[in-house]
């Protein structure tokens, strides 16, 4: 991608699994605890914790990943953080979260490396896009911008480096 910009690359791509290991610990590091065994992927604003089944329920280290990052999204809206909105049910408040969490963990796997399955991010997009479309494209920025924030404290976008002359 970077030769396809006209971009020196700077570092070499560590292989898959190294990849992995290291997306792994960036999530580990996160400061709200997670359960791990659980029949659902969930996060509780009331326990401020995370509930997952276990890594073998998902069909890939990387779909767990993703799966987490997209529910350790949705801590960074505890009022201790970002202070976002959760919303009941399925509402536009809760729909803007669920947008706003789903984002993040595409941002999240993509800072960190990791395999995603964007047609399945996709569909799950489009299934919460529809309930805000009375909002207009000012709420989409808002939900763009909050996403960005929800991954920025997960997994902070890696700083530039200068190629080297």
């Amino acid at each position: 991608i970077a030769a396809a910009l006209g971009q020196q690359e700077t570092t070499p791509h560590p292989e898959p699994s190294e990849r992995l290991k290291a997306a792994w610990q960036v999530l580990e590091n996160w400061s709200v605890p997670t359960t791990w065994g659980g029949t659902r992927a969930c996060y509780s604003p009331s326990q401020d914790a995370i509930s997952m089944p276990a890594v073998e329920a998902f069909t890939s280290r990387e779909n767990c990943a993703a799966t987490w990052a997209h529910e350790q999204a949705h801590s960074t809206g505890h009022k201790a953080r970002l202070n976002r909105k959760f919303g009941s049910g399925r509402g536009a408040v809760y729909a803007r979260e669920e947008l706003v969490a789903e984002l993040a963990s595409v941002l999240i796997c993509y800072r960190l490396q990791i395999g995603y399955q964007l047609e399945q991010h996709a569909a799950y997009l489009n299934s919460w896009a529809k309930h805000l479309k009375e909002s207009g494209p000012k709420e989409l920025f808002k939900v763009l911008s909050d996403a960005r924030k929800a991954a920025d404290l997960i997994a902070p976008e890696p700083e530039a480096t200068e190629p080297e002359a």
